[in-house]
């Protein structure tokens, strides 16, 4: 049997990623076709509901403090309507616009989409390319546990290049219609409060216009 070395996401963004309950559904029932293993019980796991409890208020205590909350004297880890810290986007952008110096990607959208910055906590590729996160990707976006972006697919999914960016913002909702025909499974994280709009469209013009 063949060993690799799994990259694990980073777990100090999770809550910019995911609401609670999605959190809460990862742990109890882990993420097929990964090592992450169900912790709860209702996934197979040793954890009772009290003690995933527990993991999530941890989780919460490890947040990078978020920037311009809503409220001005809300606790920063976990407000609302905060994002990543300007300083932490600037290093997100300036490790794209580094790998796009050195030839290794063609555009910043293309970078940022395959950003290992992280474990690919910040990237596209992590779910939608087959491979990434054991270090030997295949086809750039060809699906794996999110699904094939190639071929002109996300214009398929999405009418308009703002739906499609709404989406990468909010992610995806579980039962909530999202795009042409999309119903969302809460699997897919959003990204609006982790990357800056810039970033997201650049993303976005990548994945419809090169892909």
């Amino acid at each position: 049997m063949k060993s690799v070395t799994w990259k694990a996401p980073a777990i100090n963004t999770v809550f910019y990623r995911f609401d609670e309950s999605e959190v809460r559904f990862i742990l109890q029932y882990g993420r097929p076709f990964s090592p992450m293993s169900p912790w709860g019980i209702e996934g197979g796991g040793p954890l009772n509901a009290q003690q995933i409890d527990t993991l999530l208020a941890y989780l919460k205590s490890i947040q990078i403090p978020r920037e311009d909350c809503i409220v001005a004297d809300a606790k920063p880890l976990n407000c609302e309507g905060g994002h990543l810290p300007v300083v932490e986007q600037d290093k997100i952008q300036a490790v794209a616009e580094k790998s796009v110096a050195d030839g290794t990607y063609g555009s910043i959208g293309e970078a940022l989409f395959n950003l290992e910055l992280g474990s690919g906590g910040f990237s596209c590729a992590r779910c939608h390319t087959p491979g990434w996160s054991w270090g030997e990707p295949g086809q750039t976006g060809s699906g794996a546990y999110g699904w094939n972006l190639t071929g002109g697919a996300t214009n398929s999914h999405f009418g308009t290049e703002q739906e499609m960016i709404n989406f990468i913002k909010a992610g995806s909702k579980f039962g909530a219609k999202y795009g042409v025909q999309g119903q969302g499974s809460g699997r897919m994280p959003g990204f609006g409060d982790l990357l800056t709009a810039e970033q997201i469209q650049q993303i976005v013009n990548y994945v419809r216009n090169e892909l």
